[in-house]
């Protein structure tokens, strides 16, 4: 382990000086280190000392290594000065042989060191040396270094003084941080008289064994050829040298043992021990095990002669070999490491390392790095990834050269490292895609063609590159807005010469691979321009910029225009135009889209599949058993990794469910244990959460294709090819219980306390049964059923749970807890693959219902597979049309009472708001009215949104909100009368001003309910629990989290309160009479208050109770019709009682009615001018309520003038 440090300290140096200049350092630095000793002791920091001043800047660094940091660098002005910078490395556990040899390599390098154009190292001195010993450290100085005076003394000398000044080692690392300095530098002392010494002259072999464990075999050449390349003799000090050093003995963990060049074993130790090659004159070089007595290989003149056989011919042949080197640099900044790069770049080749070994290139070729989920290991230039590599570990960028990958996603196992370009193979390419994007601009044109794109998915996993590209034609359009003339079409024609020409050159450079274009015709319709063109390479983008190009070239000449335009992924196109895109980096296929009128794309097509999941499916289409356990762990990895865009794409979850396919099939062959089930069934888990329901109904929608049963079938495929061990599997989404069967009693399975399975003793003729439970498979199955391929009506009701046995059986009960309350008639159903031509339905045949109740529904089968129940909306169809006429009607009826009742609070505005009160019961009843209006604007809004098969919930979720805000608000402005009821009887004297009115009512009217439905769906709508998910209607959830009762308590407290009012104020008026409880011009108001109060309170409280009965007892059609017909009552009730019973509003109507009669007759006497100013006068009357209250009478009365 030591020389590879030694190496690596001076590497350090070099590659620290580079790093000054990368940071754009103009001068020498001035290192300050830190040395960490590796018993946990703590070396004090030692001081900094620099050459020149004027000290400017400071730049803190992060460390370098365990055993080297660079706390501080000082930057001094920018000219041309020498600084010594201090570097402290950690030698504790380096043979001092080895440092000493260090030494002298420093000692005679040549100098300067050119490190940059700015930057030379002129000198190199190793000063200081610190041990530790038992009783602490010892600091020895190098030759013409010291410790001073004062230093000696305060750590106390362990040598003598040297030249009268100073002492050459002290007693302890100096707290103040400094190192020896040169003996020049130091002042005299007083030194102690030196002992004689006897000159004897002694020379002495010493052996050092080194631990070569780790180190790879070019370093140790390296470290030979070091050695070698040394100058002798070393002078270590004035008593000290060395004259020679030789490497000897190399041993091996094989436990073999080679002699060096020049060395040998003795024939002794080559008998004793083995020889492993052949005897050479008098010794063996290499000899099979590690002698226990010590003696490394003797210098061969040294060794006794012994026979040795006769020698092997052997023919020396030059050959080159390519080394590896793997280097961790986890903790080395991206600065060091590019220095590194540039440094291996610039070597001079080839470099000596003996004479039979030079180093003729070094190239970096790999680079691995951490990531959020892996590793990711990128290839520098000319270097690449194999085919095989890139379809193994997944590819994160693109193939390049139709060769290689440059990034895998993983660190290969099999140990190569990225290769150069031109040693690669080619890999299989896809075939180049055929784009037609055929366009039609009229509104009675047929319908765009949709372009031929074949899928993504390939039916083989290598494919041959094809010698001869193919050619791909395409037929392309533009449309010109102006009129058509036959004569365009004349290939002599200006305008086709033009058009032609203008295509043949735009293509031509914006598309790789071109071979011709040519304008074929011009057709009516504007003028559509139909053109085709050839080429070998199809690249959506280039074609995008053509049709650009083709604009700005002859776009303002002929009046092309875009009609939609800057789309960020399908860019610009035409009306009725099919555009088709590229998907993203990491995706593979295609997506197309029409350019519609309102200048925005709408997308038909989305076939674009993750780069990593199609990798995944080519690797399954060659998959093998012993292939299984890294297959799935890496797919079920990547599936998780990728979830949220796998979920949302329905192309992506059609290639898992082929990937699981594969799998199943494999089983047949290789039986699947707990733990690579456990994989398979994580990753289809994915394809069965609620996030993935969207993208099942687009497949679904596709007749063609039966994804879902497929997806089905390879757990009724895999099931059957188990391991013969039993065990259970619990997964977010799905339970695999694989268990024995008692032949002598009858056999319960509780599934989860969902599904419970009952088989009989006589019908276990099996030993083991597995069962497969589905927690959310109805977001993967329809429920169509064997009598409707389109069935919008059923609904799956229950857990989806697969049955395998080893053997038959014809009786089985299925208990199934129901999902939903509110739908009834349930149907036992399994899922037959073979219905509607493959597809895939529910069938009942061999299945029968035994009971439905208490929230469990009872099936008896006579066969297994995969069961449910269907269930539907306890209403039948024909009575749900009925339901539905009368309450479209209805709800017609009401809307138009309460547009007639605004119209003439409009109109009698003026006439009936003379007091306060007044003023006050016509804002509440104008509010009621329009809040209804609102409502039942949004009830039909919502009702339009719930007919489409495919519900949009954003669109469904905004129409509930603004339902729930207005039907509330209603009910608050009911109780906004009801308070102003009991203010006007219970406080008589006491009046509060209009704005103050107003202001309350308002607020408690909309703000009350504002604050109710913001919150409702703040806390439901993120969990997916705001609207009803059972029957597409829009309106509160109630069986998940119950959102209707932010509607229902608040609606029914205000009935209850409003209730109280009046049974207070008619208490009042009862005991004390009307007139003693009101004031005289507010008996009216009052009255027709406490009436509408009466008859309106109870009556939306019955209606509204009537709806909660809907939801708590859907099988009651009673409460269905009556809940309709009160429901389409409301408008007319608030016309009636709020409205036209006011006998003010009636003589108001009436007086305008007798106004209006006048005024007819008098424009007849006068002229056109003057009836339009009779008509404004009319429009300005004053209107005066004289009313007579009596002093001693509970009645009275009140009479209204109008004044023209």
């Amino acid at each position: 382990m030591a020389s590879p440090k030694t190496v690596w300290y001076l590497s350090i140096l070099l590659v620290f000086c580079c790093s000054l200049e990368k940071q754009d350092c103009l001068e020498t630095p001035n290192v300050t280190s830190e040395e960490s000793p590796t018993d946990g002791s703590q070396v004090p920091s030692r001081e900094k000392r620099e050459v020149t001043a004027n000290l400017s800047e400071k730049i803190l660094i992060s460390p370098i290594s365990s055993v080297l940091t660079i706390t501080e660098i000082n930057i001094t002005t920018a000219i041309l000065s020498e600084k010594i910078g201090e570097v402290e490395l950690d030698i504790t556990n380096i043979p001092a042989e080895l440092i000493d040899v260090l030494k002298a390599s420093v000692k005679y390098l040549t100098y300067p060191i050119l490190i940059s154009s700015v930057l030379n190292i002129t000198e190199i001195n190793i000063t200081t040396a610190c041990y530790q010993n038992s009783i602490g450290f010892q600091c020895r100085c190098e030759d013409q270094y010291g410790w001073s005076c004062d230093q000696c003394s305060s750590y106390g000398s362990c040598d003598d003084i040297i030249d009268g000044k100073i002492c050459g080692c002290v007693n302890a690392v100096p707290s103040n941080g400094q190192f020896c300095q040169p003996i020049t530098n130091l002042t005299a002392c007083p030194s102690p008289t030196t002992p004689a010494v006897p000159s004897n002259i002694s020379g002495r072999i010493i052996e050092i064994e080194l631990d070569m464990t780790n180190i790879s075999v070019t370093l140790v050449d390296v470290l030979k050829a070091s050695v070698n390349g040394l100058t002798y003799p070393i002078l270590i000090s004035n008593v000290l040298n060395v004259t020679d050093v030789n490497f000897t003995t190399a041993c091996y963990p094989n436990s073999t043992c080679r002699c060096e060049d020049q060395y040998g074993w003795s024939c002794d130790q080559c008998l004793s021990y083995g020889s492993c090659d052949s005897i050479a004159d008098d010794s063996c070089g290499c000899i099979k095990a590690i002698p226990p007595d010590g003696p490394f290989c003797q210098p061969i003149p040294d060794l006794t002669a012994c026979p040795t056989p006769s020698p092997i011919p052997v023919t020396a042949i030059l050959s080159e070999k390519i080394g590896e080197v793997e280097l961790d640099i986890t903790n080395i900044p991206a600065e060091l490491i590019d220095v590194l790069k540039a440094s291996v770049k610039y070597l001079t080749y080839p470099i000596l390392i003996s004479s039979v070994l030079n180093i003729t290139e070094i190239n970096i070729t790999t680079a691995c790095y951490q990531n959020s989920i892996g590793f990711q290991c990128r290839c520098e230039d000319q270097y690449g990834w194999s085919c095989d590599q890139c379809s193994s570990y997944g590819s994160c960028d693109d193939i390049i050269d139709g060769k290689i990958c440059g990034c895998v996603n993983a660190v290969p196992s099999n140990g190569p490292f990225c290769q150069p370009i031109p040693d690669l193979t080619a890999c299989p390419t896809q075939s180049p895609i055929p784009v037609s994007t055929t366009k039609q601009t009229t509104a009675s044109s047929t319908t765009p063609t949709t372009p031929s794109i074949p899928t993504t998915k390939q039916s083989t996993a290598s494919s041959t590159t094809p010698t001869t590209p193919s050619v791909n034609t395409l037929n392309l359009q533009f449309t010109m807005d102006i009129t058509f003339n036959s004569t365009f079409n004349d290939e002599n024609n200006a305008m086709f010469k033009d058009v032609d020409q203008t295509i043949r050159d735009v293509y031509k450079r914006n598309m790789r691979g071109f071979i011709s274009a040519k304008l074929n015709r011009f057709k009516s319709g504007s003028v559509i321009s139909d053109f085709t063109v050839m080429t070998t390479i199809v690249d959506n983008e280039e074609i995008a910029k053509a049709k650009d190009d083709i604009v700005s070239t002859i776009g303002g000449k002929y009046k092309i225009r875009f009609t939609c335009l800057n789309n960020t992924i399908f860019g610009n196109g035409q009306v009725n135009e099919i555009v088709v895109a590229n998907c993203k980096s990491d995706e593979v296929g295609y997506k197309t889209a029409i350019c519609q009128e309102n200048g925005t794309f709408s997308v038909r097509e989305n076939n674009c599949v993750l780069k990593e999941i199609e990798n995944l499916f080519l690797l399954s289409q060659t998959l093998v058993g012993t292939d299984l356990p890294g297959f799935l762990e890496r797919l079920r990895n990547s599936t998780f990794n990728l979830l949220d865009r796998i979920v949302a794409s329905p192309a992506t979850i059609s290639i898992i469910v082929d990937i699981l396919k594969n799998v199943a099939n494999v089983s047949r062959s290789t039986p699947i244990n707990k733990p690579l089930m456990t994989n398979f069934l994580e990753t289809a888990g994915v394809l069965t959460s609620n996030g993935a329901k969207a993208s099942w109904d687009v497949l679904n929608t596709n007749l063609t294709k039966n994804e879902n049963s497929v997806f089905l079938g390879t757990f009724e495929t895999i099931s059957n090819f188990l391991t013969n061990d039993f065990f259970d599997i619990e997964t977010p989404s799905i339970i695999l219980n694989k268990t024995s069967v008692n032949n002598s009693v009858n056999n319960s399975f509780n599934l989860n306390s969902s599904v419970l399975i009952d088989i009989p003793a006589s019908e276990a003729s099996f030993n083991s049964i597995t069962i497969i439970t589905f927690d959310s498979l109805n977001n993967v199955l329809p429920a169509r059923n064997s009598s409707s391929l389109n069935d919008s009506v059923n609904s799956i009701n229950g857990k989806v749970v697969l049955v395998k046995v080893n053997g038959t059986i014809k009786n089985v009960t299925f208990s199934f807890a129901v999902l939903n309350e509110t739908l009834g008639n349930p149907q036992c159903v399994f899922w037959n693959f073979s219905l509607f031509g493959g597809l895939g339905g529910w069938d009942d045949n061999g299945c029968e219902l035994q009971s439905d109740e208490d929230r469990t529904v009872t099936c008896h089968c006579n066969h297994l597979t995969s069961y449910s129940i269907l269930m539907s909306p306890f209403i039948p169809d024909a009575f749900r049309a009925a339901l539905d006429f009368i309450t479209y009607i209805g709800v017609g009826i009401s809307m138009g009472c309460l547009v007639v009742c605004l119209i003439i609070e409009i109109l009698v505005w003026n006439a009936v708001t003379g007091n306060n009160t007044s003023y006050m019961r016509h804002v509440s009843i104008v509010n009621i009215a329009l809040s209804l209006l609102i409502a039942d604007i949004w009830f039909i809004i919502g009702a339009a949104i719930s007919e489409y098969d495919q519900k949009n919930v954003p669109a469904c979720s905004a129409a509930t909100f603004f339902i729930h805000f207005f039907y509330l608000a209603l009910f608050f402005w009911m109780l906004v009368s009801g308070l102003l009821l009991l203010y006007r009887t219970v406080m008589v004297f006491s009046h509060m001003s209009k704005p103050a009115m107003l202001a309350f009512s308002f607020f408690l009217g909309y703000g009350a309910p504002i604050i109710i439905a913001v919150i409702t769906i703040a806390v439901t709508a993120p969990v997916k629990e705001y609207i009803r998910d059972n029957d597409g209607v829009c309106w509160l959830n109630w069986t998940e989290s119950m959102a209707l009762l932010a509607f229902v308590i608040p609606a029914l407290t205000i009935v209850v309160i409003n209730l109280l009012i009046l049974i207070v104020v008619l208490y009042k008026m009862l005991t004390r009479g009307v007139g003693d409880v009101t004031q005289p011009d507010e008996r009216n108001a009052v009255v027709v208050i406490a009436r509408c109060l009466a008859i309106l309170t109870p009556f939306f409280g019955t209606t509204w109770g009537l709806g909660v009965g809907t939801m708590t007892n859907p099988e009651n059609l009673g409460i269905h019709i009556v809940f309709a017909i009160f429901n389409s009552l409301q408008g007319l009730f608030i016309l009636v009682f709020g409205t036209l019973l006011d006998k003010k509003i009636r003589e108001a109507l009436t007086g305008m009615s007798q106004v209006s009669s006048n005024r007819t007759r008098t424009t007849n006497a006068t002229t056109s001018s003057t009836s339009g100013l009779g008509f404004f006068r009319i429009r300005r009357r004053n209107i005066f309520n004289i009313s007579a209250a009596p002093t001693y009478s509970t009645t009275g009365a009140s009479e209204t003038f109008i004044n023209t």
